[in-house]
Order: C-alpha cells, then sequence, then structure tokens
C-alpha cells in the first residue's frame, strides 16, 4: 500500500488492519449508509499488477480466460487464470490505461500470480510489475454515484465494464444492482477526488465493497481455494468472464469441454448464514441429513451482512439441492437460506 495514501486516510479517521480498512471512526453511520446503497471504500487490499511492452497483449491473451482483444481503453473485464486442469488460480479485473494492461485482484494473491505470469516471460518483450504501492485505489458505491463522479471528472463510465480514464486515474464500472466504481490513480488526484466526494458520501469499511461483490454473484479466489474450481463451478461464464471463440490458454480444453459437451456438476449460489463465526473460504457445509462427513459444497466467499449474519457464495454439488437443507459445519450447524443471484444460473 502506498504510504502517503495511508497517512492521508489515517488522518481522515481511517482505522487499519494491515493496509485493509476496518472502518473510519463510526461503525454506526458506515453501517447505515452502507444499507442505504451509498458509500465509499479504500480499495488497497486490492493489489495490481502492470503489464507493458509489444508482447504484453499477447502473453495476457494466451493465459487468461477472457478475449484480451476486446480490452481498451474504454472497456475492462472480469478474466481468470487457471493451471493447465482448468483449475482457477485467480479470478482478476484485468483494464488498460496508459498504454499499460493492469490486473486487480486480492493482494494475498499477488505473489503467487506474478510468479505464475513469470514462468511464460521466455523471451517475451513484456515488462511485469508490481504496481500495488505506484497507485491509490477507492471504491464509489450508489445511485448517483457516476453523477457525483461526472461533476468531478466531466465524464464517467455509463454501463458494466465501460472505462474513463485520464491521465491520472482511471475509473471502471463493476457489475452490482447499485452502480458502483473502481478508482485508480495518481495520489494528488485521488486525494483530491477523495477529499471531493467525503463531503457528501461516507467513507467505510472494504468490508461493505466486498460483500456488494458477493451480492453481484462474483466470485473471489483466495490463496485457501487455488486450483478448487473450474471457472463454470464459480459461474466465470455468467459474468462475463469467460471467451469460448478465443484461442488456446492453460485449461482451456477441460473449460471448453464442459461448455460444448457437459455440464457443471457444482455451481456456485447466494447464501445467508445466521451465525456468528465468520465463514471462511474452503469451509465445508454439508447436507442436515447427510452422512457423517458427506459435504455438499464449500465456501467460496462471506461477508458480515448489514442485516447481521453473513452473506456468502458457496459453490454446490447440484444433487445436494434435491437432497434437504444445507448447513454450515457437522450437525446442527446453521442453515443456508438461498438467496437470488442477478443472473440466471442456465444449464
Amino acid at each position: 500500500m502506498q504510504q502517503e495514501w495511508k497517512s492521508f486516510l489515517i488522518q481522515a479517521g481511517a482505522v487499519f488492519d494491515g493496509d485493509r480498512v476496518l472502518h473510519f471512526g463510526h461503525p454506526q453511520k458506515e453501517l447505515t449508509a452502507a444499507a442505504a446503497g451509498s458509500f465509499m471504500t479504500d480499495l488497497s487490499h486490492l493489489g495490481l499488477i502492470a503489464l507493458s511492452g509489444e508482447d504484453a497483449s499477447t502473453l495476457l491473451q494466451n493465459l487468461l480466460t477472457n478475449d484480451v482483444g476486446e480490452v481498451n481503453a474504454q472497456r475492462s473485464q472480469l478474466t481468470g487464470l487457471c493451471n493447465p486442469k482448468g483449475r482457477l488460480l485467480a479470478i482478476l479485473r484485468l483494464f488498460q490505461w496508459n498504454a499499460n494492461f493492469y490486473l486487480s485482484l486480492p493482494h494475498s494473491l499477488l505473489e503467487a500470480v506474478l510468479k505464475r505470469l513469470s514462468m511464460y516471460l521466455l523471451r517475451a518483450q513484456v515488462s511485469l510489475i508490481n504496481a500495488s504501492e505506484q497507485y491509490c485505489r477507492f471504491g464509489l458505491v450508489g445511485p448517483q454515484a457516476g453523477e457525483k463522479l461526472k461533476y468531478r471528472l466531466g465524464k464517467t463510465p455509463t454501463a458494466v465494464n465501460e472505462v474513463y480514464q485520464t491521465s491520472s486515474c482511471c475509473v471502471l464500472q463493476l457489475p452490482g444492482d447499485i452502480p458502483r466504481f473502481q478508482v485508480v490513480g495518481e495520489f494528488n488526484t485521488l486525494q483530491k477526488l477523495w477529499d471531493d466526494l467525503s463531503k457528501t458520501v461516507m467513507p467505510v469499511s472494504a468490508n461493505f465493497w466486498e460483500l456488494a461483490t458477493i451480492r453481484a454473484g462474483i466470485a473471489t479466489i483466495y490463496p485457501e481455494t487455488q486450483e478448487s474450481f473450474i471457472p463454470q463451478q464459480v459461474n466465470l461464464e455468467l459474468t462475463e468472464g469467460v471467451s469460448f471463440t478465443k484461442g488456446c490458454y492453460p485449461g482451456q480444453e477441460v473449460v471448453a469441454r464442459m461448455h460444448y459437451r457437459g455440464k457443471p456438476s457444482r455451481r456456485m449460489f447466494l447464501a445467508h448464514i445466521v451465525t456468528d463465526k465468520w465463514p471462511q473460504p474452503s469451509e465445508p457445509v454439508y447436507l442436515a441429513d447427510g452422512k457423517e462427513g458427506q459435504t455438499a459444497g464449500e465456501i467460496v466467499a462471506a461477508q458480515p451482512a448489514l442485516e447481521g449474519g453473513y452473506d456468502s457464495l458457496v459453490v454446490l454439488q447440484l444433487t445436494s439441492l434435491e437432497k434437504g437443507d444445507i448447513i454450515l459445519g457437522k450437525g446442527s450447524g446453521p442453515k443456508l437460506t438461498f438467496l437470488d443471484l442477478p443472473y440466471e444460473l442456465g444449464r
């Protein structure tokens, strides 16, 4: 995390746990703002990888699940990085800014993904660096978020995956029932933008951004779940993260075979869990009446829900849904109450 940015946020009231904002000194007011669907938050818990050079686009096209040819100065995309068996190593947000490509991902995966990408450099004319401390990042959510950014920047994205950029900042619109924007840029630009926006928008914990990601049905891969899922099992193709018409990439045969010749035996669902214990990535869930030790699936991600308990993305065996209630933990664990995803699961 850029230390100048961290110092600025601390002066603005931020309380940190490492490089993650816990709150801005007013947890109850922040909860109220999040419940109203209008807030802003630091995103320094997300890492940033920069790729530059004449072969950068080709390298990414040969490695990622989506068609990099569709990424330009006006459009970003969700995409995945798989191992040769088609298992996801990371889900990434890819965008282009000032002629470079950038990958946004959980900071906990950054070193592993850098190492994996470096394996494929060989003689490619590509520079690959950790840009997390080079640029600042924050998120803005709300029905009027786009208008607020437009008032200050002159223009803003108007649809999901659209990008607006200047030489000193880049604004990406991301999926969500409420308009959601990720802003990346130089310290001076983002400091001024944050100060202006915070006059009318409440800064809150980064957890509320992750909760919005969960409610948008967008999976996040963490170290605990690396190589656990193929893209279809976390609905990546349903959230515009997979191209079935591009060329080869590691794991492409597995992903394409599932698309054209079969159907996933597991899919990702949105669920609410009433519990005091935070469900963790890879934590198993069970059939309430199942045999001892028989798992029905596992947690992908979870965040505290506004009304209490936790909202979670969970990958389940489809056959388990026909056999009764699903619970977290064994025995008498809390039941999962399923909520609607913002897209159709299809076949």
